[in-house]
């Protein structure tokens, strides 16, 4: 074992410092930190948590001391069995490391304060995303530490749970869903941690309808980043990487529904039903629209001027797109009516929700995208925050008619 891993296990065992010293844990990180040079990183960024706790509890703001010990837990020990998997394997084996670490660690630092839903809830959440930074940042020894912690932190506001076992399967769920997609080629690694965080959440807060409108989504541009590959390769405009999706394209158009799915959960309004409705209308109409439209056989023309133009070219768009555009968010609007999550409203406002912002992101590609202000990704995510804006727009007038 090299020097640099002994010194992060020692790291990691000073986890069982913090019930007893707490804050002072510093004092031997700080040691860590002089003695060896390859986990400085890591050491000074534990040390920054462990002092923005009593910093912040100046304002009255609470940094749970379980929600560090688990972010040690997550840097320090899982990263070591990482090494020994390829990045998915590997990823799942950082998961349940962290969890099986981390949930008796936050137990006993909770004190039985906590429940033991809630604590398997946010070991859950902080292995997904501390696996997620690890492999996706270059700097893991910053990032994962503060980026799990964050995550946690954000969710260790008292919510209603489930029972233990029902939160572990939705887990399991989420990892099969994304390890099918992963070995149909549909996504990488980093995008099956990406779509099992968002599972998880969807679920959790709003139920398992709401995740099935964006596994819709998710499933059909799988399928129809496929359709005609052949001859959008051979105009260079396929996706790449052979089709596999990667966390940005699963963020860009997931963290707007995802974010209404939460505060549907925490607030119920109906309005963040709708808008959700409308920004997964968005997302899946878009896809479809670009993996179908792009083998129409009539020249695209630009949303904006009208006139002709290449195939590929951001903010092109061909009838045989629009028809699909439209499809892609009738489909949507379908599945919530008939899972019972809205009526037939609700197709209303996935149609014109997912037509219009469909819509919005060819123009915004014509405009800003072609400026090199925005990127693809930044295009979809607005243009799912339009959509849903929209559906917003739509519940709000249906409650003055």
């Amino acid at each position: 074992m090299e020097r640099e891993d002994v010194a992060r296990l020692a790291i990691g065992l000073m986890v069982f410092l913090l019930p007893s010293i707490g804050a002072f844990t510093v004092l031997p990180l700080a040691v860590v930190f002089l003695m060896d040079r390859g986990s400085r990183l890591l050491s000074a960024s534990l040390a920054m948590l462990l002092i923005m706790k009593p910093a912040l509890s100046v304002t009255d703001t609470n940094l749970p001391l379980y929600v560090i010990a688990i972010s040690f837990v997550a840097s320090t020990f899982s990263p070591l069995a990482f090494r020994k998997f390829d990045s998915l394997a590997g990823s799942i084996m950082y998961l349940l490391i962290t969890v099986c670490l981390g949930y008796p660690v936050a137990s006993l630092i909770s004190g039985g304060s906590l429940s033991s839903e809630r604590i398997l809830f946010l070991v859950i959440l902080g292995g997904l995303s501390g696996a997620f930074l690890h492999h996706a940042s270059k700097e893991r020894d910053f990032t994962v530490p503060f980026g799990s912690a964050m995550v946690m932190w954000l969710f260790s506001f008292d919510y209603p749970l489930p029972e233990l076992q029902r939160i572990l399967l939705i887990c399991i769920f989420a990892l099969v869903l994304g390890i099918g997609a992963y070995w149909a080629k549909a996504a990488d690694s980093d995008a099956v941690l990406s779509e099992t965080i968002v599972c998880l959440l969807v679920i959790l807060f709003a139920g398992l309808s709401w995740f099935m409108l964006l596994l819709a989504f998710y499933l059909l541009g799988g399928a129809f980043t496929h359709y005609g590959f052949s001859h959008k390769y051979k105009l260079g405009i396929a996706q790449s990487h052979g089709g596999r999706r990667g966390y940005k394209n699963v963020y860009s158009n997931s963290l707007v529904a995802l974010a209404l799915a939460i505060c549907y959960g925490v607030y119920g309004n109906d309005v963040f039903l709708y808008a959700f409705i409308a920004s997964v209308a968005t997302a899946n109409g878009d896809t479809l629209a670009s993996e179908i439209g792009e083998t129409s056989r009539s020249k695209p023309r630009m949303i904006t001027t009208l006139k002709e133009t290449e195939p590929g070219v951001d903010g092109g768009v061909t009838p045989l797109g629009e028809v699909a555009s439209l499809a892609g968010a009738i489909i949507i609007g379908l599945l919530a009516t008939g899972m019972g999550m809205a009526g037939t409203f609700g197709i209303v406002v996935a149609l014109i929700g997912g037509f219009l912002g469909t819509n919005f992101d060819s123009f915004l590609g014509a405009t800003l995208q072609s400026r090199g202000i925005l990127s693809n990704n930044g295009v979809n995510l607005v243009a799912t925050a339009f959509g849903a804006l929209i559906g917003g727009v739509l519940w709000y007038i249906l409650q003055i008619i």
